[in-house]
């Protein structure tokens, strides 16, 4: 069964979440009240931990912040380091630019980051989804 693309665009811990609470409901109507409490019980517990997970998650992966922060500092003094005339010695020029090459990798993982960041929810709509 593929699920339509607004579903797979969630977060696959919410649909699991509105499936147990579909489950939940199931039982209840059928009578069984007692199974119904234990899904929503052990639910409510598994829900606050994966809240508090994504909360961790998403405060970790603001370090792509600071990467890019100090990469303006990296790239700026080498772009001003290649302007100098001692740029010009034999082998200096050619370490500037590895360095500057290599910083705009370091910057396109950075984005990978943010982007990820961003799929989960960017901060505080699945943190703090009820």
């Amino acid at each position: 069964m593929n699920p339509d693309p607004a579903e797979r665009a969630r977060p696959p811990w919410e649909t699991l979440r509105d499936r147990l609470e579909a489950e939940a409901g199931q039982r209840a109507a059928a009578g069984d009240a007692v199974a119904a409490a234990a899904i929503r019980a052990h639910l409510a517990v598994w829900w606050e931990e994966q809240r508090a997970w994504n909360a961790r998650l998403l405060e970790r992966l603001s370090v792509h912040h600071e990467i890019n922060n100090a990469l303006v500092g990296v790239r700026g003094n080498t772009q001003l380091l290649l302007m100098n005339p001692a740029a010009q010695q034999p082998g200096i020029r050619e370490r500037l630019e590895v360095v500057l090459r290599e910083s705009s990798r370091i910057q396109e993982a950075a984005g990978r980051i943010a982007e990820l960041k961003a799929g989960l929810g960017g901060g505080a709509s699945h943190s703090q989804a009820a």
